[in-house]
C-alpha cells in the first residue's frame, strides 16, 4: 500500500512540475523604475547617465539647477554664482570635472563653496555623474 501511495504522490509531483515548464514568469512592473526608463529614453540618456542625473538632482541641483544652468534655488545666495554647465563644461576635460566632484571646487583653485563629494560618493557614482555632465555638455541632436 505504501508503494502505491508513493507512486501516486510521485506521479502527481511530476505532473505538477511538468505543467510549470511551459509557463513564463509574469514580469512585475515597478512604476517608478518604468518612469525613469521612459524619461531616459525620451532624453536620450543611457542607464548610467540616468543614474548620474538622479545623483545630480540629489547633490548638485540645489545650487546648479536641474539642467546645470547655475540657476538652482540656492544660487542667489552664492558669490560667485555657480557656473552654467552648458558653457563651462566644454572648457575642461572630464578629469577636471571629476577633480571638482571629488575634492570640491577649491581643488581646482575656484571658490570653496562647492563641497567635496569624494567621501560621500562611490567611484561608480562619480563616474555616473561625469557621464551625466558629458550629456549636459553635448548639445542635443535635432
Amino acid at each position: 500500500m505504501k508503494g502505491v501511495v508513493a507512486a501516486v504522490v510521485a506521479s502527481g509531483l511530476l505532473f505538477a512540475c511538468a505543467g510549470c515548464r511551459g509557463r513564463t514568469r509574469p514580469t512585475h512592473s515597478e512604476p517608478l523604475i518604468d518612469t525613469f526608463r521612459k524619461h531616459a529614453q525620451e532624453e536620450g540618456l543611457t542607464r548610467v547617465q540616468t543614474h548620474g542625473k538622479r545623483l545630480f538632482a540629489h547633490y548638485c541641483a540645489t545650487c546648479h539647477g536641474d539642467a546645470g544652468r547655475g540657476d538652482g534655488q540656492n544660487a542667489y545666495n552664492l558669490d560667485p554664482a555657480p557656473p552654467d554647465f552648458g558653457q563651462s563644461l566644454k572648457q575642461h576635460p572630464q578629469s577636471h570635472w571629476r577633480q571638482i566632484i571629488e575634492g570640491g571646487s577649491s581643488a581646482v583653485g575656484r571658490s570653496p563653496l562647492c563641497p567635496p563629494w569624494g567621501r560621500s560618493l562611490t567611484a561608480t557614482e562619480i563616474d555616473a555623474l561625469v557621464d551625466f555632465l558629458e550629456a549636459l555638455a553635448t548639445p542635443a541632436k535635432p
